[in-house]
């Protein structure tokens, strides 16, 4: 009986591969387009070039640190200094304290406490209020346009 069955098996395929055949030949005739080794090659190129492009922008995110974080909240990264591959200094804010971090492979360590008059970039926070054009991007939603 499984002889009988793989026989129908072949049958059906090679009639199903023969149909397919004069298909494509009916197609061609008729003016109809095949794909052909040029669109594989295009289609080929324009995913390199798409590839290319969304490499080098995560490329470019990671080597300038990717989007801002907005340092309006209690807990912010004030300032960052890479001293290797996998390790680097932090500087983040926390309430009215800073603490210098170091971060490397799966190690975080507080180095130094920073209160009072101590802290660091004390005008950091205020110059990206005054920037010219948060001011206007702020006024422009605002619907204050001028």
């Amino acid at each position: 009986m499984s002889a009988v069955r793989i026989a129908c098996i072949i049958g059906l395929t090679l009639s199903a591969g023969a149909a397919g055949a004069d298909d494509a030949a009916s197609l061609a005739r008729a003016g109809g387009r095949v794909v052909s080794p040029a669109d594989v090659g295009q289609w080929l190129l324009a995913l390199l070039i798409v590839l290319a492009v969304f490499f080098l922008a995560a490329w470019l995110l990671r080597k300038t640190g990717g989007f801002g974080i907005s340092a309006k909240g209690p807990l912010a990264v004030v300032a960052g200094l890479p001293l290797g591959v996998r390790e680097k200094l932090v500087l983040v804010r926390v309430g009215e304290k800073q603490l210098l971090l170091g971060v490397s492979n799966g190690r975080i360590d507080k180095l130094l406490e920073l209160e009072g008059d101590q802290r660091l970039f004390l005008g950091a926070a205020d110059t990206a209020d005054t920037a010219p054009f948060a001011k206007k991007l702020l006024e422009v939603l605002q619907g204050r346009v001028g």
